[in-house]
Formats: structure tokens, sequence, C-alpha cells
């Protein structure tokens, strides 16, 4: 592609904002026509930059192409890092109305049970999208002989999936193939897919450990992770043998993040939707994959003093019911059908006790979900079991501490902060961990569950550099 120009007879930029966020640098231009146009720059965190930009265009594209949803117009975009600007980007209109976040707080909340309507509505034409296998959606021109993909029609096809979790981008995170070939689909049923997610957790475990003496008790050794993931294996594969799970993985595309910040809505119209942004990362996942996800407006937060976030809360479930059954289905089954699935991938990330305990959790539910037969997985040994519970506390205080600093801090939970916001958290880190320290050191007769009896088991688990 040529170096991108100006629309709509534009011959230069007035102005512009620069805003950053966890995933990409975006720019916001106002041309010397008044029109204002968004380029956005993915970092190398978000994924691998040729697939999450064909592929983020691919499905603004397909959406355009069968539903209404108001998606941003492209104007440009180039998936090849070698170019003019020096990075793959895509270049939009910017989306008519209002950001729904700066709205939100002073809508009546009439308006706010209309909006919940409209977006279960809007939901609707993409959940009932029909497509034949998981994976992530790609314009059919870029492919290459040797790709293997799955045709949709002449313009579009299915290809491997380009989430993050799924390639070598995230710092700290490295996947390694020593023990088999990458696995990312595109899955053509629930028992490949099965396979995905197992084996995305076996890439991220290193063939040594160079580092764990400095990494929390709770986390497990190499040979640990290894032997619960083909554990996992069993397990999820056989929960997938069941009519009610298969019956809820129907593949489904649906945007990953469809909270207030990438919701635009009318000026004079809080119920009419305007447009819907960031479509990168989206994918065509199993039905329940999503279905656990509430949008931040349909939330209710024990501190929530309004009213109306509970009848908003209450709208989206009728709304999911009437008009999304694909994914309310999911919503009615036991969760413990699903949360195998959620945590496979993640052991090296979250310790091996998490996904351990998730295993102990199914193993004891196994018939009372209604399964047939054992679950695959041996429950632990008293001994081994005791020291488990001990691990695992120590695991859900650190999830704990980290949920309670990133509201404190007033960061996001993977610890980001913008740099303007830098110097301000970095005092107030400190700051909460001395105090946090004294909280500690003041419990003199910690009873035997306690998991943070000295300044080192604060320090094993605190998750910002001291």
């Amino acid at each position: 592609m040529a170096s991108p120009e100006l629309p709509d007879r534009a011959t230069s930029i007035e102005s512009y904002d620069k805003k950053e966020g966890g995933f990409n640098r975006v720019f916001v231009f106002v041309l010397d026509n008044g029109k204002r146009i968004v380029a956005k720059l993915p970092f190398s965190l978000a994924g691998p930059p040729r697939l999450i930009t064909n592929s983020e265009v691919a499905t603004v594209k397909y959406l355009q192409s069968k539903t209404s949803i108001p998606v941003p117009n492209i104007i440009d975009w180039n998936d090849d890092p070698v170019n003019a600007v020096g990075s793959v980007y895509i270049i939009t209109e910017h989306v008519e109305g209002a950001q729904l976040h700066q709205r939100w707080p002073s809508i009546a909340g009439g308006d706010k049970i209309r909006f919940v309507k409209s977006f279960c509505r809007m939901a609707k034409e993409m959940v009932d999208l029909e497509f034949p296998v998981y994976g992530s959606l790609y314009l059919r021109g870029n492919l290459t002989s040797s790709e293997h993909f799955v045709p949709l029609n002449d313009e579009f096809c299915i290809r491997p999936h380009c989430g993050p979790m799924f390639w070598d981008c995230n710092v700290g995170q490295a996947r390694f193939y020593h023990n088999l070939a990458p696995n990312r689909g595109p899955w053509p049923d629930l028992f490949a897919y099965c396979d995905g997610l197992i084996d995305a957790g076996i890439s991220r475990v290193p063939p040594t450990d160079a580092e764990s003496e400095s990494r929390p008790r709770y986390h497990g050794s190499l040979s640990a992770h290894l032997k619960l993931l083909e554990h996992g294996r069993r397990v999820i594969k056989e929960i997938a043998k069941d009519s009610r799970v298969q019956d809820a993985a129907h593949p489904t595309l649906l945007h990953p993040d469809l909270h207030k910040r990438n919701i635009f809505v009318a000026e004079n119209d809080p119920a009419r939707i305007t447009g819907i942004i960031d479509w990168q990362s989206t994918s065509i996942e199993p039905a329940f994959w999503h279905a656990d996800e509430t949008p931040d407006f349909a939330q209710v937060h024990e501190d929530e003093s309004d009213s109306s976030s509970q009848l908003c809360a209450k709208a989206f479930e009728v709304g999911t019911w009437y008009y999304l059954p694909r994914l309310f289905t999911s919503r009615l089954m036991d969760e413990a059908f699903f949360r195998p699935f959620r945590y496979c991938y993640r052991t090296w990330k979250d310790g091996a006790v998490a996904f351990r305990q998730e295993l102990v959790d199914t193993t004891r539910c196994w018939n009372e979900l209604g399964l047939p037969g054992a679950c695959p997985f041996p429950l632990p040994e008293p001994d081994d079991w005791s020291s488990h519970q001990r691990e695992y506390r120590l695991f859900e205080a650190a999830q704990i501490l980290n949920r309670d600093l990133a509201r404190v801090l007033d960061v996001a939970t993977d610890r980001w902060a913008p740099c303007d916001e830098w110097e301000r958290v970095k005092a107030s880190h400190r700051e909460t961990y001395d105090g946090a320290l004294q909280v500690v050191l003041a419990n003199e007769d910690p009873d035997s569950d306690e998991p943070l009896r000295t300044e080192a088991d604060l320090r094993e688990i605190w998750p910002f550099a001291l």
C-alpha cells in the first residue's frame, strides 16, 4: 500500500491528541476540513502485528457486510511493519456521538434501561452470525498459498487465532516449543479447541526455570505444570463430550471488550448507539467463552449508590435471555463446567496451585454436574493436600492484594499506568507497601490459616518491584 492520504479533500492536520493504552498508541487528528480521523498503531504485546491488523480490518468489514452494527469506517490500513510509517496501522473515521463512559453519570435511569435494550438488540446481530470453526477472521487477499484457512466467501476466511494468549508477545511470557508445535487454529470442533488451550499452556512452560527462587512458593515446578496440563487436557476433553457443553460451544463472534469506553451514543439520545470501536483481537470462540462477560454498564458494585445500576443489571439479564439465547444458555449452566477451560492455559502465569484447585473442585462436583464415570484427575494424597491448601491460601492473598492495589493506586489490574501518572503511582505505591507491612507486623498472634505472617511473606506476593 502507498502512504496514507487525507480523506474528503482535506489538505492538512490542524491538531492532534495522542492517547496511549495498554495495547495501542492512538492519535486523534483534526483535519482542516473540521473532520476527525483516528490512527491506531498497536504495541507488540497486542499480538502478532500482521495478523491483528488484518483480522481487525476483516472483522470490521465483515460486520459491515452482514450487520447494521455501527463500526468505524476504515480509511486506510497497512499490515506490513516495513512501510512508510514504520508500523502497522489502521486509520478510521472518528465515530459520531459521545463516549458512553463520559455520558453515563448524567444519563437518566429510564434512558439507561433503553440503552441496555438497544445494546442487546445490536449484539444479537453479531452473536447470531454462523461460523464453521473457531479462530479469527481475515481477508483472503493477503493469504500465501501455504497457509491453512477455512473460506467463508470470496473475501473472508478464518485463520489462526490472533489473540495474545496464543502468541509470544507479552513481556515476561515467552513461548517455548520444545515440547510441541504451535497450535493456534483454526479448530474444527471443541475437542481440537481444547487441545489449543492446553497446548497454549504448555508453550508457556520453559525448558529450564532460572527464576524459580524468585517466584512465589505456590508457582510450582516445571514438572508440576506439565503434569497438571496433561491432566487438564483429559478433564476438559471429557467435559466437552457432554451434550449440554456441546450446545453451549457454538462458534460465536463477539467483541472482547464491550464496555463504556468503547461505545459511543447519540448526543440527543443516549439509547441510540452510534459507534462501537476497538475490534482488536475479536475472535470466534465457543459461546460459553463469551457468556461470563458482563459489560461494566450492567455491573453492580458493593459501594454502588446509584439504584439504576441494579436495574441495568436486571435489564441486561432479561435482554440476554430474550435477544442472546446462545449466550444465555451458557450463563444458566453451572460455572463449574467451564472454569477448567478458562484457566488451563494460564498455569505458568497464575501458578500451578490455581489450576490444581480448579481440577480438585471439578473432581468433587463431577457427579453433581451429571457427568458420567469418574473425573480423570486424581485427588491429592493427604500430605500433598495440606501443602496445597497452604499454597492456595497464599495465592488467594496475592489475588486480593493485586485487586486492592489496582483500586488504591488507580491502575489497571495488569498494573499498567499512563506515563503522566507514573510519578504519582510510584509515590503512592511505596506508601501503600509501608502501610500493608505495618498491618502484617501488627498481627502478633496470627491464626494457623493466616498466609501473611512476616515481611518476607508480603514481599513474596507483592506484585511490584520494591
